[in-house]
């Protein structure tokens, strides 16, 4: 997250998006830094080491066409793959992470929600002016959804199977995911 929405600020249409996205890159700098910091609390003594050995392989191919739709300058796919795929990924686990989690990390994961929300609605925002004099981009933003949603889903799969979590908790974050990204009309 910290590396597209810092890629995005030089694609970026206009001085707003770029200001709303050097206020994401902190938000995101400063949730990298809560998260590896509450690991290290934890007892993980290299989180950034542990962070890259768990990465499921789906996170890692997402991660690559993200920054490679962010190089390309491809800014309606590229805000659509990283503030609404992305984000409404994240928020998906983070909710659910945060209803069973230990008190210091569900107060972490609730204030880093926050920010995911507010990251999501300049996506959807910013998406719903450009859909809406420009309708032809639909279609580009229909095949970028149909071609991440299964690196998302199975990125989801592999880290709930990895960390046990029950098929019907799966299945209830991989709805809570699609149905974040279909509220913008890609079904």
């Amino acid at each position: 997250a910290l590396e597209g929405a810092s890629g995005l600020i030089a694609i970026a249409p206009n001085r707003l998006a770029k200001v709303f996205l050097s206020t994401q890159v902190a938000d995101e700098g400063r949730h990298l830094e809560v998260f590896l910091h509450r690991l290290r609390d934890l007892g993980v003594k290299d989180p950034e080491a542990e962070v890259e050995r768990r990465a499921s392989r789906s996170l890692q191919l997402f991660k690559r066409r993200l920054l490679e739709l962010v190089a390309g300058k491809d800014w309606e796919a590229a805000i659509f793959a990283q503030n609404v795929i992305l984000e409404s990924l994240e928020g998906a686990v983070f909710h659910s992470h945060a209803q069973t989690a230990d008190p210091i990390t569900r107060e972490v994961l609730l204030g880093v929600l926050k920010d995911e929300r507010r990251h999501i609605g300049f996506g959807e925002n910013e998406l719903g002016r450009r859909l809406s004099s420009a309708p032809h981009i639909r279609a580009r933003i229909g095949q970028v959804k149909r071609e991440l949603d299964h690196l998302v889903l199975d990125t989801l799969e592999e880290t709930m199977k990895h960390i046990g979590v029950a098929r019907d908790e799966q299945d209830r974050l991989s709805r809570a995911y699609l149905e974040s990204v279909e509220r913008l009309g890609f079904a």
